[in-house]
């Protein structure tokens, strides 16, 4: 097996603990699983959960490390990667622990409602940034492959801490940057969190708490490369939407941390206990966020985790479907966190190690032909980093406020077959909530110049900003509760050029379950087109509820006129599907890269167009129904192409159910057949007269 280059097709690294009290026997397993498990790595995790310590003393590290060096002898004798996982460096919470006992000067953190921690450490304290030189310096002298910082190397949800440090040191650092003097802690939150415009002083003490935390990642950087210069960094994130609340710097902090060597990304990718399939449109877009805010180099191991640990909390399946996402969306490998830390054998649950050496073949194909250079096509989401210095708050505003809304239109328009994606090149965005306060005029006049899908509050936020004319609006009214507009039972989307018709009433809310909207009365201008109207229990179209507009940059907006953040599922259905579809199609100009439809709900779906002329498609049936036939409606002409579906062992064959027809650069795509949840279906087109290329696998 040869791992001299880590970007090798369907890799697993197992994260796994072998507690002091219990070695020999977790390490004469681990030996034995590593090849019946296909691992290709294994990330060792010290002093973790249940009976972590927290900080233990170097000292304690120090003995421990005895132990891994066996470990990574014994792994190298067998083919397989050896990395480590710090579990504490800020520290994850108190949980009734004293990190002064451990930590010789210890500061430790202050939330932003007073509370100071007695475990998590503020990160200006250098006694603490002594300790972490120590700590990190012990494992580095291990030669790990990855050394993988965890997600506690963030300034918000640290138990009993929840946003930011306000400890003494960093309000003397505060007023050292603005030039005054600070006011107290609880003024200089209520300033950052002042109603309204935000005030300067939110910007800067944001980007002084980036600042910091960069420091701090070349310090574990400087502690690691000194000792072990070919030892890689790797960082496990919280999602860019969560960082906004705390401003981090993606490109200075990874720049830091990698130190110029290739830098690793451990993007969570949610679902860690078994709820819901469609957790997985969190997933996907976790991975995508991630990505986009991350140098194109960077290397990116996703984490599939059950938490806590065995088929209570989730099922092999879905265990089997994160990784499946992970493998579709073109990442390099994939963590495993799937056994307690406990020192139970990994054998008492034996069909999770089963189950990935049976995926292995699957993953690996998958993988080959997702990591093909390209780019994922579909309706573009944004994100900016500096989302949460630009936010207009509420009276009396938390600090969770200043993360960066988003979350909501993508599961809107990824449930009803609209794939999403961060990528700049495509010309047709999906905006809800405030996202783009932080862009510039010239940013949003861009957008502008495309097409443009808009919610109630992203109309607004435009509005105010002078852009009222361009996205066809002489007015709009902040929104509120949908009955304070009036007695509304449906919209109805009406307009046939939107896929719409007399009565077709699409419903939005149940008054018995309590799943009441906000909502805006939208004020069109007379060049707009209304496409549905909410209507009155008497079906009469009392106000408009979605709108489009041609601008005189010839770009396209529609506006719906719901706040997206309060309109949940009951929204969704195969009639929105219907209404979202040619609402896309109008805004492309025909040329919307890719929707899918058939005979089921919740789609999770994809198309990868590779460099050198391919295309993957993928659809996962994220309900328990069985889907019987997709549609898969493509921007371009493929009727002379070639299509391959992968089977479950790994190989790719002729899809004989597979139908391709189309026009006017347009195709559509049938496939027919059995779609279980267990099964996704992935598909890919290339030229029948072009060769298929595959990146090699390991040998």
């Amino acid at each position: 097996m040869n791992h001299s280059n880590k970007n090798t097709p369907g890799f697993y690294a197992l994260r796994r603990t072998l507690p002091p009290w219990k070695f020999e026997t977790c390490l004469a397993e681990l030996l034995d699983c590593v090849h019946k498990y296909a691992l290709d790595e294994v990330i060792v995790m010290v002093d973790t959960e249940e009976f972590s310590h927290g900080h233990p003393t170097t000292a304690w590290f120090r003995e421990y490390q005895k132990s891994l060096f066996r470990i990574k002898e014994g792994l190298e004798a067998r083919g397989v990667l050896y990395s480590v996982n710090v579990w504490a460096s800020i520290g994850h919470n108190d949980r009734g622990r004293d990190s002064s006992q451990s930590i010789p000067g210890l500061k430790t953190m202050v939330g932003h409602d007073g509370i100071r921690a007695k475990a998590n450490a503020c990160p200006l304290s250098q006694g603490w940034r002594d300790y972490i030189s120590e700590v990190y310096g012990i494992f580095a002298e291990t030669k790990p492959h990855v050394l993988w910082v965890d997600d506690d190397i963030r300034t918000f949800n640290h138990q009993p801490v929840k946003f930011g440090c306000f400890c003494e040191d960093h309000l003397e650092h505060f007023s050292r940057r603005i030039g005054i003097d600070t006011p107290d802690r609880a003024s200089l939150v209520a300033t950052i969190l002042q109603e309204g415009d935000p005030h300067p002083w939110r910007s800067e003490f944001l980007s002084m708490q980036a600042e910091i935390m960069v420091d701090v990642a070349g310090i574990i950087a400087k502690a690691v490369h000194d000792v072990s210069p070919e030892t890689h960094l790797g960082l496990m994130s919280s999602g860019p939407r969560n960082h906004c609340a705390e401003g981090r710097d993606w490109a200075a902090f990874s720049k830091a941390l990698g130190n110029g060597r290739p830098f690793y990304s451990r993007p969570p990718m949610g679902l860690y206990r078994e709820g819901n399939l469609r957790e997985l449109h969190y997933s996907q877009d976790y991975v995508k966020q991630t990505r986009h805010v991350l140098p194109p180099d960077t290397l990116e191991m996703t984490e599939v985790e059950n938490f806590p640990y065995s088929r209570y909390a989730k099922s092999v399946n879905a265990t089997f479907l994160q990784m499946a996402v992970s493998a579709a969306y073109g990442s390099h490998g994939i963590t495993l966190d799937l056994h307690d830390h406990s020192g139970t054998p990994m054998e008492n649950e034996p069909w999770y190690g089963r189950m990935l050496a049976a995926s292995k073949p699957f993953l690996t194909s998958l993988s080959q032909t997702a990591r093909k250079p390209g780019r994922l096509r579909g309706v573009r989401l944004l994100h900016h980093r500096d989302n949460g210095k630009a936010r207009h708050l509420g009276n009396q505003a938390s600090y969770a406020e200043l993360i960066e809304d988003g979350t909501q239109i993508m599961h809107f328009l990824e449930s009803h077959g609209v794939p999403t994606t961060y990528e700049s090149s495509e010309k047709v965005c999906a905006v809800s909530g405030q996202a783009l306060r932080a862009f510039s005029d010239d940013e949003i006049r861009e957008l502008l110049s495309g097409g443009l899908y808009l919610d109630a509050v992203a109309a607004l936020c435009l509005c105010q900003r002078g852009f009222g004319d361009a996205i066809g609006l002489s007015k709009v009214s902040t929104p509120v509760e949908i009955d304070e507009l009036g007695v509304f039972g449906s919209e109805e989307c009406h307009h046939p050029d939107f896929g719409g018709e007399d009565q077709f009433y699409l419903n939005y809310n149940f008054a018995d379950l309590g799943a009441r909207p906000r909502a805006s009365h939208l004020q069109s201008l007379a060049t707009a087109t209304v496409i549905s109207h909410l209507v009155d229990p008497d079906c009469r179209r009392i106000t408009p509820c979605m709108t489009a507009f041609e601008n005189s940059a010839g770009g396209r907006v529609v506006i719906h006129a719901y706040d997206y953040s309060s309109l949940g599922s009951v929204a969704y259905s195969p009639l929105r599907l219907r209404q979202l579809h040619n609402v896309f199609q109008w805004l492309s100009r025909n040329r919307m890269p890719v929707s899918v439809d058939g005979d089921g709900v919740y789609p999770l779906a994809l198309r990868h167009d590779a460099e050198d002329g391919g295309m993957l498609l993928g659809l996962f049936n994220l309900s328990l129904d069985e889907w019987h036939e997709v549609t898969f409606d493509l921007d371009g002409s493929f009727q002379d192409m070639n299509v391959e579906s992968l089977g479950r062992d790994g190989l790719w064959e002729k899809a004989e159910t597979a139908s391709i027809s189309g026009g006017k650069g347009r195709t559509k795509l049938r496939w027919q057949g059995e779609l279980p949840f267990t099964n996704p279906l992935f598909l890919r087109i290339f030229d029948r007269r072009v060769p298929v290329t595959s990146v090699p696998s390991e040998k």
